[in-house]
Formats: structure tokens, sequence, C-alpha cells
């Protein structure tokens, strides 16, 4: 059974994160995300795409085990594939979090165009504890939350509480616990209500202006990751 649950309903997808017991993703679990987004890319109709968790966090990223000198490129090859599909789609992403983002996790919720999240909810990228670093994050935070807060997260890899979050700029709304679902709902209907060419024109346009060099600086990135982290030393701190 896959883990990761994709279904259609009009014009919405809703991609689900479905691996017990916290979303921690393996090689075979980022292919198939790879490819429902890549697929998702020839749907007309299509105005959103959420992407969302059945369990008690978000994602807490990619599977640690196969950070291994024999699997880290491939591990890393499949990862970064996600967010080189995510970049090229011009239907917008909406992750809805409701708990915690760990990791790759964080860099996934993180990456989507709109982040709706919960007041519980938390933002984190520990690698520097395990070290290492998080390519994405790194390449990619300072875009949105500017370089001296960028820093601050991945070199401490401390937690970021919704409401931090949101006044950083990191995600778009915070709502009450008990209100998540609702006032999603609502925000996710009025991008729904809007024209399917028109998001597409301005999604698409948007990301040819402000993402011209993000994809080249992730690969940078992650060569720079290979170069530097002894990987096998990573699967003994976990």
């Amino acid at each position: 059974m896959s883990n990761i649950k994709l279904t259609i309903d009009g014009a919405r997808a809703r991609i689900i994160l479905s691996k017990p017991p916290l979303n921690v993703l393996g090689i075979k679990d980022l292919r198939e995300l790879s490819s429902a987004l890549k697929n998702l890319k020839t749907q007309e109709n299509l105005k959103v795409i959420t992407i969302e968790s059945d369990q008690k966090v978000f994602s807490a990223g990619a599977d640690i085990s196969e950070h291994t000198s024999e699997k880290v490129v491939e591990m890393l090859d499949a990862f970064h594939g996600v967010f080189f599909e995510m970049m090229e789609l011009d239907i917008p992403t909406i992750s809805l979090v409701k708990s915690g983002c760990i990791g790759g996790g964080c860099e996934l919720a993180l990456f989507c165009d709109f982040v709706l999240a919960a007041e519980n909810a938390y933002f984190s990228q520990p690698e520097i504890k395990l070290g290492c670093f998080p390519p994405v994050s790194m390449v990619y935070f300072p875009y949105i939350v500017g370089n001296k807060k960028a820093l601050e997260m991945v070199l401490t890899g401390n937690k970021v509480f919704a409401a931090e979050a949101h006044g950083l700029g990191l995600i778009n709304k915070v709502f009450a616990e008990d209100e998540f679902d609702e006032k999603a709902e609502k925000f996710i209907d009025s991008i729904l209500a809007l024209s399917p060419d028109a998001i597409k024109t301005t999604l698409g346009t948007y990301k040819k202006l402000n993402y011209v060099d993000l994809k080249e600086k992730i690969k940078l990135s992650e060569k720079l990751y290979l170069e530097q982290i002894d990987h096998d030393s990573i699967i003994l701190k976990k």
C-alpha cells in the first residue's frame, strides 16, 4: 500500500502523507510523491493542490537510515526531485500543518506556495544536531525570512512555533486548533473561486521571475552536502 495518497475532487487535488507514525519518507515514498506532482501538472482543470498528513506530525522528513554513503546520492536525488517538480507547477500548492514539521518535512511544508498552520504547529531544521545541514532550506529560507533568521534556524535547529513563523513571514495563516479545518477550507475555497487561467498565468510568471536561480542553488547545496558530510556518522547519531 502506498504511503502517499492522492485524490482529486473537481478542481482540487489532495496529497496525503500517510506513513505511520511520523511520516518519515524513504526513497520509494519520495519517488511516489514526485510522480504524483508530475502527473498533476497535466490536469488542466486543477486550481489547488493541498499537501496534508493523517499522522500525528506533518512529517519528520527523509528516512535517516538512507543517509548512508551507499544511498545518500539516490536519497538526495529523490528528495530534491520533489522540490523541482513543485517549482514547475503552475497550480498553487497549500500545506495544511496541524502539528510538527521536522527536517525534510519542514522543507516540504514551507516550500508550498501557501502554508496554513494550527496554533500548536511548529517548524524545525534539527539537522545540525546530527552533524549535517538541510540543503533546500540553506537556499530557500533566505528568500522568505532573510539571512539572519534563516541562519538561526539552520544553525540552532530550534523549533519555530506557528505564531512566530507567521510574524516572520514563514507561513501565511495561523488558525486556532479547533477552527483549523473550517478556516483552512475557506482559504482554499477563495483560491478555487478564481479563474484557472488567471491562477496559472500569475503563478507561472511569479515563479519565472523569482525562482530564476533557485534550482541551480539547490543543486550546488546538494553538491556541497555530498562533499562535506560524513554520511555514515549521521546514522550513528540518530
